[in-house]
C-alpha cells in the first residue's frame, strides 16, 4: 500500500532538497571565485534559490538565506565578521515576502515582470542588508554599503534568469499549499471523471 508524506515530512523534504542544491553550488562557485580571484564579480545561486523557497514555503526561505552565507564563508575561508556579515545581512531579503504575500503567490508567479521584481528584490536585499551589517560592524566605511549591490549584480541578473525559467516549470515556482491543493483536486476530478466513464 503506497504511503503518502504528511505536509510537515514534504515541506521538510523539500526544503532539504533546496538546501542540498544550495550547498553543492555554491560551494562549486565559491572554489571558482577563489581560482579567478582576480575578476571584480561573483556569481553566487543563493539569490535565486532563496527566492524560489520564498515563494514556496515564505519564511522558510530565510533557512537558506543564512546557509548560503554559511556556505560562501566556508569554502572561502572568511574570518568571523565574514560570517556575520553574509549570514546575518542575507536575512534582509526576507523583507521581500511582505511584498509577496500583499500581492499574492499565484499573481507574482503568473506575471513576468511581478516575477522579475521578486528576484530582483530578493537579490538586492540580500545586497543591501551585507552592506549595512559590514558597516555596523565597521568592517566598511558606510558610504561603501552600495559597493556591495555593484560587485554582485551579475548573481541578481542570474537569480532573475533562473526564475524566469522555473516560473514555467508546474509546481516549482509556486505556493506549495496551493499547489498541493490543485493536485489533489485534479486528482479527485480525475478519478470521478473514471467513475464515470466507467
Amino acid at each position: 500500500m503506497e504511503r503518502r508524506l504528511n505536509f510537515g515530512q514534504y515541506r521538510a523534504m523539500d526544503l532539504t532538497i533546496f538546501a542540498v542544491l544550495l550547498i553543492v553550488f555554491e560551494s562549486l562557485a565559491s572554489r571558482a571565485a577563489i581560482h579567478f580571484s582576480s575578476q571584480p564579480y561573483f556569481i553566487s545561486v543563493v539569490p535565486a534559490i532563496v527566492c524560489i523557497v520564498f515563494m514556496r514555503w515564505g519564511m522558510f526561505g530565510c533557512i537558506h538565506a543564512a546557509l548560503g552565507g554559511l556556505v560562501y564563508c566556508i569554502s572561502t575561508r572568511g574570518g568571523a565578521v565574514h560570517f556575520l556579515i553574509y549570514m546575518v545581512g542575507n536575512l534582509l531579503s526576507a523583507m521581500a515576502v511582505p511584498y509577496l504575500r500583499r500581492i499574492g503567490p499565484a499573481k507574482v508567479r503568473g506575471s513576468v515582470a511581478l516575477s522579475l521584481v521578486m528576484a530582483v528584490l530578493v537579490s538586492f536585499l540580500m545586497q543591501i542588508g551585507r552592506g549595512i551589517v559590514a558597516a555596523i560592524v565597521g568592517h566598511i566605511q558606510p558610504r561603501m554599503v552600495f559597493s556591495f549591490v555593484l560587485t554582485d549584480v551579475i548573481s541578481g541578473l542570474f537569480a532573475v534568469v533562473i526564475v524566469l525559467i522555473v516560473r514555467r516549470l508546474d509546481g516549482v515556482f509556486e505556493d506549495q499549499r496551493s499547489y498541493l491543493r490543485r493536485i489533489n483536486e485534479e486528482e479527485a476530478k480525475d478519478k470521478e471523471e473514471g467513475f464515470d466513464e466507467g
